[in-house]
């Protein structure tokens, strides 16, 4: 992993005539010109409803059009889904071509930068085609950052904030004031911690087969109500990836506190500190809403569904297996706090 626009510029300036950019609308009007150099580019459309195989298919055309071979390094410049998905038709095209992610929102800073799942959406589940292949370049260039809006800042902030729940209570109590705060400065050290905490459990687990899946928490409620969202929304109206596990992080922090010991004052202040994203979802999916995606989820074993879960906050465990009562009362939990 690579910090700073001037080595992305010295790595564009060094290998400009094997790089094909992928961007989309918005990183090709904001972010591309950064790069200071003219290159191969095209662009997919933007949100993850098109996180797809044909969006892939796409891909694999425009490359195949752009000439390109093993030698070409694919850039790509945008945010979560960008970089998910063309992680993944790199790895695929021509058996696999070199990748260059360049994250252009926080959330794909602290989380699709590093770990290496690369994939698509399918059937309306959550990343169900994909693999696991690290990028051979990674920039984290905070200047991208002067051009996000907030509400996408947001999305990354509660990445951010898992991490502190899972691992490190002081990165929790750092981050927390993120929410609490109105105009709290996001500082890049702050998110140099978060990428390492997350490359801490990844290097540990690459395979996520262990310590790896306690990054998943909050990720279970929360990219079923993702998918639920995503399916049942008008496009562009569905909720964010970031708010829908921040949701998730309060079902899943209720679940802590029945079945792993979390104290009740423990959830009550994580609760507070994610009042203000509960407040702003108008309608909070149902247990019936969920279930398809949840008995779908891709950690579950024998119909059973899987959660990572916290002994208190800094400290996790992964692999419990929790039945439909308790998931009920903690969705209910999340409806009575709005």
């Amino acid at each position: 992993m690579i910090n700073g626009i001037s080595k992305l510029q010295d790595f564009v300036h060094e290998h400009r005539s094997n790089i094909i950019v992928l961007a989309d609308k918005h990183t090709l009007q904001d972010c591309y010109p950064l790069l200071e150099e003219e290159l191969l580019h095209f662009i997919v459309p933007y949100g993850e409803g098109y996180k797809n195989l044909n969006s892939c298919e796409y891909i694999w055309k425009k490359l195949t059009e752009m000439g390109a071979d093993r030698q070409t390094i694919l850039l790509c410049l945008g945010g979560g889904v960008l970089c998910d998905m063309g992680a993944f038709a790199a790895g695929c095209f021509l058996r696999g071509i070199r990748t260059a992610l360049v994250p252009t929102s926080l959330l794909a800073m602290v989380d699709a930068s590093t770990g290496g799942k690369n994939g698509v959406n399918f059937l309306g589940f959550k990343n169900y085609i994909g693999t696991l292949r690290e990028a051979d370049y990674t920039f984290i260039c905070t200047e991208f950052l002067k051009t996000l809006p907030y509400k996408e800042k947001v999305n990354g902030y509660v990445e951010m904030l898992k991490h502190g729940l899972i691992s490190n209570a002081d990165h929790f109590n750092r981050v927390k004031y993120l929410f609490l705060k109105d105009n709290e400065t996001l500082n890049e050290q702050l998110i140099l911690d978060s990428i390492s905490i997350k490359q801490e459990h990844v290097s540990a687990d690459f395979r996520d087969n262990g310590i790896r899946k306690r990054l998943n928490f909050g990720h279970t409620i929360g990219h079923a109500i993702e998918s639920y969202s995503l399916a049942h929304s008008e496009e562009n109206c569905e909720l964010s990836h970031g708010i829908s596990v921040a949701l998730g992080i309060v079902v899943e922090s209720y679940i802590s506190a029945k079945k792993n010991g979390l104290p009740e004052s423990e959830l009550q202040e994580i609760t507070t500190v994610l009042q203000r994203i509960v407040s702003s979802v108008e309608d909070i999916p149902t247990y019936e809403s969920l279930e398809p995606y949840l008995i779908k989820d891709k950690k579950n074993r024998n119909d059973q569904i899987n959660f990572s879960l916290l002994n208190k906050i800094g400290e996790s465990h992964h692999d419990f297996y929790i039945g439909e009562d308790t998931i009920r009362e903690g969705i209910d939990f999340l409806q009575e706090l709005r």
